[in-house]
This record gives structure tokens, C-alpha cells and sequence, in this order.
């Protein structure tokens, strides 16, 4: 199998998003961890304002934002680049942005996979309403997707393979952070 890694962005080099709703419980961040990866429908205007990289600049230059994960914000060419692969593994909402010259769309990803999670290496603690998980080591057979999953026993971490990191190189889009490798077993 082909090397996992975490689905992240570079908020170093890059500007990211985040929902100007103030209401933690109201935030579509919320709704999409409730959810548990099931697909939901989402009423309220998304909008999003544009924070600071770690350099303190802010641009448009980002083709991914990973700061609301489980639930992300992509650019119009990295939904055109992998619709083939987000599509079928997720859901998209319409977002509201300052930006006039690029378009940017949400996504949140309804492919759950079970019985992946190693909970004999894994490093976590098991509280009433699941799991808090601070190191994931992955069951290297039972992941059966070649692109893009989750685990059921993880409200908020979305994981890619090998191969979807290629795609993204291939279409050279920016402020992917593919630093984070995941164990598996």
C-alpha cells in the first residue's frame, strides 16, 4: 500500500479560512464533526473570512484550507482538477468569500471506512461521547479506498493516500501539506 497522510494545509506559507459565525454549537465545523461523516444538508450562508499565514500576509494563493477540518475549503481548480475523486467520497456547499477573482467551494467527506483503526499502537482516550485520539496508526489491510477516507473512530481527521498527493502534484495546486504521514500497521 501506498504511503497515508493527514489532509492538511500550509498555514505557514499560506492564508486560510475561517466561518465569521461566532456561535461554536451554529459553525458548519460543528455540524460537519456531529454528522460523523453522513452526509447533511446545510441551511445557513457559510461565510468565511481570510486569516493571517504564520508570516502575517494574507492572498487568495491557496487552493486548499484545512483550518475548519473535518470540513475544508477548496479552490474552483482543485474541485476541477480532483472532482473525480472528492465527488464520490463527499459533499459540496456553496461558501461566501471577499475574494472577486477565485472561487472557492466547501467540502466535507462522506467516506467513512471501518475497522482501520489500530487501537492497540494508536495513542488515545476513550470518553463517554468517543474517542480522543492524539496519535493514529491505521490497519494497512482493511483500508480499502485508493484516494481519500475517514475513520469512523475519528470525528475530525481525514486521511489520502500516495496517490491522491500525486494528483494534487500534478496539478500543481498550492498550500497542500502532505508533512503529516500516518503509521500503519
Amino acid at each position: 500500500m501506498s504511503k497515508i497522510y493527514l489532509l492538511e494545509s500550509d498555514v505557514s506559507n499560506y492564508s486560510s479560512f475561517l466561518q465569521t459565525n461566532l456561535n461554536i454549537d451554529e459553525s458548519i465545523q460543528s455540524k460537519a464533526m456531529g454528522s460523523k461523516w453522513e452526509s447533511f444538508k446545510n441551511s445557513a450562508e457559510i461565510k468565511l473570512w481570510l486569516r493571517n499565514n504564520d508570516y502575517g500576509k494574507k492572498n487568495y494563493q491557496f487552493d486548499i484550507s484545512s483550518s475548519m477540518s473535518p470540513f475544508f475549503i477548496i479552490s474552483q481548480l482543485a474541485f476541477d482538477k480532483l472532482s473525480d475523486i472528492l465527488e464520490p467520497r463527499g459533499v459540496f456547499f456553496q461558501v461566501n468569500t471577499e475574494s472577486k477573482r477565485k472561487k472557492f467551494l466547501g467540502y466535507y467527506p462522506t467516506n467513512s471506512l471501518s475497522e482501520c483503526f489500530d487501537k492497540e499502537k494508536s495513542v488515545y482516550c476513550e470518553y463517554p461521547k468517543g474517542l480522543v485520539i492524539d496519535e493514529t496508526v491505521l490497519i494497512e489491510k482493511n483500508i480499502t479506498d485508493e484516494y481519500l477516507f475517514s475513520i469512523e473512530e475519528d470525528i475530525s481527521r481525514v486521511f489520502v493516500t500516495e496517490k491522491f498527493k500525486q494528483r494534487v502534484e500534478e496539478a500543481e495546486l498550492l498550500g497542500f501539506d502532505f508533512s503529516n504521514e500516518v503509521r500503519t500497521s
